[in-house]
């Protein structure tokens, strides 16, 4: 296991060796994420699921249909790096770097894992070699823990919310809690920052570049798909969970040929202080 100590005391473990999976994200004495734990092959939602995986190229299993060059092409459940076999390219107590070829397209991805004076700070470039544009659904999954008394702030006045699951692609009010049925919802706009913050005023925030990342899913769950109750942040460079449906719509990242992708997000955890922002409480 592979440790990066950030400013603020926040500090992620990697697990190189398993989807380079972060299998605990730590700041002042709180354990940030889900508990994770040995996973079977090709089949995500199961016991030990928590943690925060790599994502990429799709959530929702899917087949391509767009017309384009990878017509046909079969996705898999919350895509294939989070099952892959990932390479160490380097790491000293200031960083990890990782890398992937993916298996279901022709994309290399790569993550860093730097620590900053404030907290973490994770990059990613993504390429392919490939003769055609490839489509690129890659969405940040972390699962943090939550209870009853979590919420989910973001910096200005809520956005609306498009469904995602259970319902599909409707409007729906803010959850006022964590239920015991899973939710899966998009903002409508773009978003640059959104916050985890629980009933003590512990808080994890998550800030990104919106023109990278356009999109922002968010996620609660009180038992449905988790051994315990969950919240996610997850920026995303397509709208909803199937890369097929998005690739449709036209609201998906596309990779050039010769022409890498690069996005960051920052992660920050002063604790115990009040923030002002709609929330979801």
């Amino acid at each position: 296991m592979l440790t990066v100590q950030g400013g603020g005391g926040i500090a992620v473990q990697i697990d190189a060796a398993d989807g380079a999976r972060i299998t605990s994200l730590t700041s002042g004495g709180r354990e940030w994420l889900a508990p994770s734990g040995p996973r079977s092959p090709g089949v995500f939602v199961q016991p030990g699921s928590g943690g925060w995986d790599e994502v990429v190229p799709t959530v929702a299993a899917c087949v391509l249909s767009d017309g384009s060059a990878f017509t046909g092409t079969v996705l898999a459940d919350h895509g294939d790096a989070w099952q892959s076999v990932w390479a160490l390219d380097s790491s000293d107590d200031t960083h990890v770097q990782t890398s992937v070829r993916l298996a279901s397209l022709p994309i290399t991805l790569t993550r860093r894992v730097v620590a900053t004076a404030t907290g973490i700070r994770l990059s990613w470039a993504a390429s392919t070699d490939g003769p055609e544009p490839v489509p690129l659904a890659w969405c940040a999954h972390p699962l943090f823990a939550a209870d009853a008394g979590t919420r989910i702030v973001l910096p200005g006045p809520a956005p609306a919310l498009i469904e995602e699951y259970p319902r599909d692609r409707v409007r729906r009010d803010w959850p006022h809690a964590v239920g015991a049925a899973a939710i899966k919802a998009f903002a409508a706009e773009p978003q640059s920052s959104a916050s985890v913050v629980h009933r003590n005023g512990d808080n994890l925030t998550l800030t990104w570049d919106p023109e990278l990342l356009p999109y922002l899913g968010l996620y609660w769950d009180g038992g449905e798909f988790t051994d315990t109750p969950v919240v996610a942040i997850e920026p995303s460079t397509a709208f909803g969970d199937s890369a097929a449906l998005a690739m449709d719509e036209g609201r998906i990242r596309t990779l050039e040929p010769g022409h890498p992708f690069r996005w960051w997000l920052q992660l920050t955890a002063p604790t115990r202080t009040g923030r002002r922002g709609h929330s979801i409480p």
